[in-house]
């Protein structure tokens, strides 16, 4: 620095304006980093809402499914279809999943059993 009143202030200036053009770069990338962001997130709350639909639809169809066969049993009957359940865990769907199918086998021939002689269709 100079001993020059106006020269400091000149200088003074300067750096005033460079940290604020330096301030206003770094939000406006910091802009870009967020709407990213924002759109990422959305694309993956997009992509986990259709797999959830996906999954109620298989489940219902399995439901249907057992329901139809419970059909003309006054002795039994399939209540009310399941709920998503809040403590299933999202990393073990495909588990979840693959039990269906098979304890609906399963009830499906112990029903057999239980209704034998008559056929279910």
């Amino acid at each position: 620095m100079t001993d020059d009143p106006v020269a400091q202030y000149k200088e003074i200036l300067d750096l005033t304006r460079q940290a604020s053009q330096q301030l206003a770069d770094r939000e406006r990338r910091r802009r870009v980093e967020v709407v990213t962001e924002i759109t990422a997130a959305e694309k993956a709350i997009k992509q986990a809402t259709e797999q959830e639909e996906q999954v109620k639809k298989e489940i219902t169809g399995w439901w249907r499914q057992v329901a139809a066969r419970l059909a003309g049993l006054t002795w039994i009957t399939p209540g009310r279809p399941p709920e998503p359940d809040p403590a299933g865990r999202p990393d073990r769907l495909d588990t979840y999943l693959a039990e269906i199918e098979p304890a609906t086998n399963v009830f499906v021939a112990a029903l057999r059993k239980a209704v034998w002689p008559k056929k279910l269709s």
